[in-house]
């Protein structure tokens, strides 16, 4: 992972040789095979986009039954900015928020419920 954030990941040899190979017009297999496939075909582009003025950043989907969600940590907040084809039947960027948005809740209730059982304790 670290190797892939750092842009030293196989993953940029892999498109370095398949562009060549388009380029020349060299027939591969690897990136004919349903494994390479389905392991370039993400569904969920997420991402932070960091920054510190009161607006935010986003970007589409990277397939067209997928969803773009950028992501910004604040000090009390997290914004996310959600995105899909309104053109996909099978994708909605509404219905994605709503449900991100409840797992957080969730997830932020289960996490305070469990601070104030560990203060309770004391």
């Amino acid at each position: 992972m670290t190797e892939n954030i750092q842009g030293e990941g196989i993953d940029l040899h892999l498109l370095g040789l398949r562009q060549t190979a388009l380029e020349h017009n060299i027939p591969c297999e690897l990136f004919q095979d349903e494994a390479y496939k389905l392991s370039n075909y993400f569904k969920l582009s997420t991402s932070q986009v960091a920054c510190k003025s009161d607006s935010f950043m986003g970007y589409g989907p990277v397939v067209p039954d997928g969803y773009g969600c950028s992501y910004n940590p604040r000090e009390a907040t997290i914004v996310f900015c959600v995105s899909a084809f309104k053109s996909c039947l099978t994708t909605s960027a509404a219905k994605f928020a709503t449900s991100l948005d409840e797992s957080l809740s969730a997830i932020g209730n289960l996490v305070e419920s469990r601070k104030i059982s560990t203060e309770n304790r004391k």
